[in-house]
């Protein structure tokens, strides 16, 4: 059996835009960065390599009107890192979306 490469397995189109993400934790942390790539189905976003990310994750996304061409959107979704990419100077996370919902702005 061959062996797809990671753009073969992508369940939708990938876009590389700096969407503001909210990761809200089991202990009342909350981390705040951009993602780096975006897709229908999931988030890539980069973090330092010390903090210990939890394979399951909740978070909030905020879509800027620049993006949506109308509003501000937000939606908190709940997702499963699928794969660590480890560098020296940040930890790449691939996360899959598995829930999602829209929030009321304004």
């Amino acid at each position: 059996m061959l062996k797809q490469s990671a753009d073969e397995r992508r369940q939708a189109p990938r876009f590389s835009l700096p969407v503001a993400v909210d990761f809200f934790f089991e202990n009342g942390g909350r981390l705040q960065v951009q993602t780096r790539d975006i897709s229908a189905s999931g988030i890539f976003v980069e973090v330092k390599p010390n903090l210990l990310m939890p394979n399951h994750l909740r978070f909030l996304l905020t879509f800027p009107r620049e993006i949506t061409s109308s509003c501000k959107l937000l939606s908190f979704c709940e997702g499963v890192v699928v794969r660590r990419e480890s560098g020296p100077d940040l930890l790449g996370l691939a996360i899959k979306v598995e829930r999602y919902q829209f929030l009321r702005t304004g």
